[in-house]
């Protein structure tokens, strides 16, 4: 069983909404140095870019599961 941690974003209440919620995600991401996945805004709602060669899911619940142990090394 791996560590991990739930990082979810609020219901976009615009395109420019969306797009601001994924800036502020991706800083952190990056502060946590976490610098392959990014968080962008679809047409149906939020994607999660998973590696260096842009693979991407697309965020159902509007979030993603982090591995803490990665993040915490």
């Amino acid at each position: 069983m791996s560590n991990r941690i739930w990082i979810e974003l609020d219901k976009p209440k615009s395109e420019e909404h969306a797009q601001k919620q994924c800036e502020l995600a991706n800083k952190m991401l990056v502060k946590l140095g976490i610098t392959t996945m990014h968080f962008w805004a679809g047409k149906r709602g939020y994607n999660i870019t998973t590696d260096s060669a842009g693979s991407f899911l697309e965020c159902s619940d509007r979030g993603h599961w982090f591995n803490l142990d990665h993040i915490a090394q």
